[in-house]
């Protein structure tokens, strides 16, 4: 509770998110009308941590960027003054990017 005896907004947010989060989960995964047994179903694609993130990449200005391709696809970021440019067949092999923009820390997701 605040000074005023009211409940603060962001217990009262927690509070109905862990109460009807379950309910919602639980209520949208029905499985009845499946055409394959539940029981036969495997995970598949690489282990849990088995896609390494890049940590603090190594960069290079556009001009020495020579492996690049000129029609070559990137997810550009511009934070704090700084612009990178991620090349996206290299972020489909990590997924992940934990990087710098000066002492701020970021992750970039594809």
């Amino acid at each position: 509770m605040n000074m005023h005896g009211k409940p603060c907004r962001k217990a009262l947010l927690i509070l109905l998110l862990l109460v009807c989060l379950p309910l919602l989960a639980e209520s949208a995964w029905d499985f009845s009308n499946s055409s394959i047994a539940v029981d036969e179903i495997m995970s598949g694609g690489p282990p849990r941590d088995g896609i390494p993130a890049l940590t603090a990449p190594k960069s290079v200005s556009a001009s020495k960027a020579s492996f690049m391709r000129d029609d070559e696809q990137v997810l550009g970021v511009f934070l704090n003054g700084i612009a990178m440019a991620y090349p996206t067949r290299i972020l489909s092999w990590h997924e992940l990017v934990n990087d710098y923009f000066r002492d701020l820390p970021v992750l970039v997701s594809w």
